[in-house]
């Protein structure tokens, strides 16, 4: 027992100083190619004094011995020339080339480790959307909703998605890896997190409330507002609230656009981003009070749409925003010039307007 959690110990030891020992090894092999390029000079110089070769010749001869090579068209011949080689070449050289060449593969294998999971800094992302925070539940689930409406949207299906969250140490999954999205593995409330995945150079910002049904989330979502702020992003920024009042302190806190966290319709959040202002219109949608939508079973036939939603709107009962039609099929704005049948009629309303009988609304398009 004591030696697996001294195991587990030294695991996350490793991997939480993976970084420095990336850069390390950048350091060592910079390091190493600087004393190849020293010996090639030594040894190119050699050639030239001992074997009266000019430069190119020398140059070449250095390089095919110590990439072992050895063509054969050109070789050391005086004593000093052939000590020189044996020192310099193969007692250095060709060992140096060695380990540049391991230490080049296992450098790109760590690179490609660090991307996958997270501790890769994104510095090069340009106009980018970075999504900070995960829903602890139906994370994956949810995430896959978001991007695919986020690249199903005409005007954000070419942006960049980076996602900043403590929640995927271990890479991705191939789902979202397969559509482009990358990730940095941390805590935005973590001192110079928000740097480190290019906050200045996004243009959209979506913070995310961890647990929907937790109101204390809000006071994350309100701390890292506070710390984006702090950096002077220019970027688009989306929060997510659970208690509405605290919609107001998130945009005094920079949020343009707040939201419910209602996770079964990511698209609310994908259309508050190109169209602010709409999600509190879609919210109005889901409650009783403010706006809201009904339906009045009246029958109409052969009445042109735009005269129904003109008349409802004039007459103070509403915007018809669709109908049901005699096969029982919804119809969602149609053409304004359409003649239609209609069974029912979806009207939205506003809070304090009555909703009228059948009867009246028929009495309003007998003439038509």
């Amino acid at each position: 027992m004591v030696l697996a959690k001294f195991m587990t110990r030294r695991v996350r030891s490793r991997q939480r100083f993976r970084k420095q020992v990336h850069l390390h090894a950048m350091k060592d092999l910079r390091r190493r190619f600087t004393l190849l390029a020293v010996v090639v000079a030594l040894h190119s110089i050699a050639m030239v004094y001992f074997e009266d070769l000019d430069w190119w010749q020398a140059f070449w001869l250095t390089m095919t011995s110590a990439s072992t090579t050895g063509y054969g068209d050109i070789s050391a011949a005086t004593f000093w020339g052939q000590f020189t080689t044996i020192v310099l070449i193969y007692g250095m050289g060709i060992t140096l080339l060695a380990q540049i060449a391991s230490d080049y593969v296992e450098l790109r294998l760590m690179r490609k480790e660090m991307k996958l999971k997270g501790r890769m800094e994104w510095s090069d992302m340009q106009d980018h959307l970075l999504i900070i925070n995960t829903p602890t539940t139906n994370t994956e689930r949810y995430l896959d909703l978001l991007v695919q409406q986020v690249c199903n949207t005409p005007e954000l299906s070419d942006v960049p998605i980076q996602l900043l969250t403590p929640k995927f140490p271990e890479g991705l999954p191939e789902s979202l890896r397969s559509k482009g999205v990358v990730h940095h593995t941390g805590d935005a409330t973590t001192s110079g997190m928000l740097s480190t995945a290019s906050i200045g150079s996004a243009k959209y910002i979506v913070v995310l409330s961890p647990d929907s049904l937790d109101p204390h989330s809000d006071s994350l979502v309100f701390d890292i507002l506070h710390r984006i702020k702090e950096t002077g992003s220019d970027a688009f920024i989306l929060a997510e609230a659970i208690d509405d009042n605290n919609r107001e302190r998130f945009r005094a806190a920079g949020a343009k656009a707040v939201i419910r966290p209602i996770r079964a319709y990511p698209e609310m959040l994908v259309r508050s981003l190109i169209a602010p202002g709409t999600e509190q219109v879609l919210e109005d949608l889901f409650r009783y009070q403010g706006d809201h939508t009904v339906r009045i079973n009246v029958i109409l036939k052969h009445v042109r749409w735009s005269d129904i939603v003109t008349t409802l709107i004039q007459k103070g009962i509403g915007t018809a925003i669709g109908y049901e039609d005699p096969t029982g099929k919804i119809v969602t704005h149609p053409a304004s010039q359409n003649r239609v049948d209609i069974n029912a009629l979806i009207v939205l309303v506003g809070e304090e307007q009555k909703t009228p009988a059948p009867l009246e609304i028929q009495k309003l398009f007998a003439e038509h």
